[in-house]
C-alpha cells in the first residue's frame, strides 16, 4: 500500500495530499508534545516552585542558603516558562501561519532554528540542564563529604560534566545556524555527543548517590529505627536525592532521537521541564528538612556513640532503655533510666538539619 496519505487510502477529502503517513504522524506528535505534554509538565514544575516558594515562608530560619534555593528555583521556572513561551511560538508559525509548508508544519521546526524565537527556547532549554546537573553535582558533593574518597569520586562526575556543558555550547552554536537545525546532519552528531555525555554524568551520579544512601540504610534503621530512618532510605527518597526521574527521561528521549521516531517529540517537550521538576523536588526536601546534608552522617555517629554508651549500664542499675517519638513527629526520645531517671531529648531537627 502507499504511503501517501491521499483520498484514496484515508477516505479523508481534506486530509494533506503533499504528506506521507509518516508526515503527518511527526505532526501529530510534534503538535501533541509541543501543547499538551509541554503544558501538563510546565504545570507540574509551576505548582512544585509555588509549594516551595510556601515552605520558603513558613520557615522560621531563613538562612541565606535558603534564600538562595529559592533564587535558584525561581531561575529554572524562567527558563521553563522562555522554553513553553518558545514552544507555542513555534507551533503558531508551524500550524497557523505557515501551514501550507511542504512536508508538514513539523518539516517547518527544522528550518526556523536560527529565528530568535527559537533561539530563546533553544538556550533555555540546555540553561536548564546546566543548573539541573549542576544541582546533581553539589547534591553528591553534600552526600559523599564525609567521605575519605570524596576528592577520587568527584572526578569523573565533574570532568562528564564540564564535558557536557561545552558540548551543549557547541551543539546550540551548530543547531542555530542558518542552514541547520537541531536534527541537521552535523548538529545531530554534537547533540549525540552532548547527551550521551550529560546521560553519562547523571547515571553515575545517580548510581553513586544511592549506593551512598543505601550504604547508610542499616545504619540509620539501627539507630533511628525504620519509621525515621525511611525519610532518607526508603524509594522515593532514593530516587528523588538520586534525581533518577531526570536520568530515565534523558535516555528514553536519546533512544527515540537516534531511531528518529516521531515520540521523540513528546519526550523532547517534557524533557525542557522534567530537568526542572528532579531539581524542584529536592530542593523541597532541603527545605523540608528531609534531605541529606553534610551533618546528617555526624549526627548519627553521635546517635550510635550516645546508644553504645547506653548499653555498658544494660547490666547495672539500669531499668530500661526507650528510643521512640514523643510529641509526634518533632522529636526523637532517648531515655535512660539508671539509679537517677534521666531523660534526653534530641531535636528532630538534629537529625534532618540542613
Amino acid at each position: 500500500m502507499s504511503t501517501d496519505n491521499s483520498t484514496t487510502t484515508t477516505g479523508n477529502p481534506f486530509a494533506p495530499t503533499d504528506e506521507t503517513s509518516w508526515d503527518i504522524l511527526n505532526d501529530s506528535v510534534n503538535l501533541i508534545g509541543s501543547t499538551t505534554i509541554c503544558g501538563i509538565s510546565y504545570g507540574v514544575a509551576i505548582t512544585l516552585l509555588a509549594i516551595c516558594i510556601a515552605t520558603y515562608r513558613k520557615q522560621t530560619r531563613n538562612t541565606r542558603a535558603l534564600l538562595y534555593q529559592i533564587i535558584y528555583v525561581s531561575v529554572m521556572a524562567i527558563f521553563g516558562t522562555l522554553y513553553v513561551a518558545s514552544n507555542a511560538r513555534t507551533m503558531q508559525l508551524a500550524y497557523v501561519n505557515n501551514r501550507l509548508f511542504p512536508a508538514g508544519p513539523a518539516q517547518y521546526d527544522l528550518v526556523i532554528f536560527f529565528t530568535p524565537d527559537t533561539i530563546f527556547g533553544l538556550v533555555s532549554f540546555f540553561a536548564a540542564g546546566w543548573m539541573c546537573d549542576a544541582l546533581l553535582l553539589w547534591r553528591l558533593f553534600i552526600i559523599y563529604k564525609t567521605s575519605l574518597y570524596r576528592i577520587p569520586i568527584m572526578i569523573l562526575p565533574a570532568l562528564l560534566f564540564l564535558a557536557s556543558l561545552s558540548m551543549s555550547i557547541v551543539t546550540i552554536i551548530n543547531s542555530t545556524r542558518p542552514d541547520s537545525s537541531f536534527w541537521s546532519t552535523v548538529s545531530v552528531k554534537f547533540a549525540l555527543a552532548y547527551y550521551s555525555l550529560t546521560m553519562a554524568f547523571t547515571v553515575v551520579s545517580t548510581v553513586l548517590m544511592i549506593s551512598r544512601l543505601l550504604l547508610f540504610r542499616r545504619r540509620f534503621r539501627a539507630v533511628l529505627g525504620r519509621e525515621h530512618a525511611g525519610q532518607y532510605t526508603n524509594i522515593a527518597a532514593l530516587l528523588i536525592e538520586s534525581s533518577a526521574l531526570y536520568s530515565l527521561w534523558t535516555i528514553l528521549f536519546v533512544g527515540l532521537y537516534i531511531v528518529n521516531h516521531p515520540v521523540q517529540y513528546v519526550f523532547l517537550a517534557s524533557l525542557a521541564e522534567v530537568q526542572i521538576i528532579a531539581p524542584l523536588l529536592i530542593i523541597l526536601r532541603v527545605m523540608q528538612g528531609k534531605a541529606w546534608d553534610s551533618g546528617t552522617e555526624q549526627t548519627l555517629s553521635s546517635f550510635q556513640t550516645k546508644g553504645s554508651y547506653n548499653s555498658r549500664y544494660a547490666g547495672s542499675s539500669m531499668a530500661g532503655t526507650r528510643i521512640g517519638s514523643e510529641g509526634g513527629a518533632d522529636s526523637i526520645v532517648l531515655q535512660v533510666k539508671k539509679d537517677m531517671s534521666t531523660d534526653i531529648s534530641y531535636s528532630r531537627h538534629e537529625v534532618d538539619a540542613l
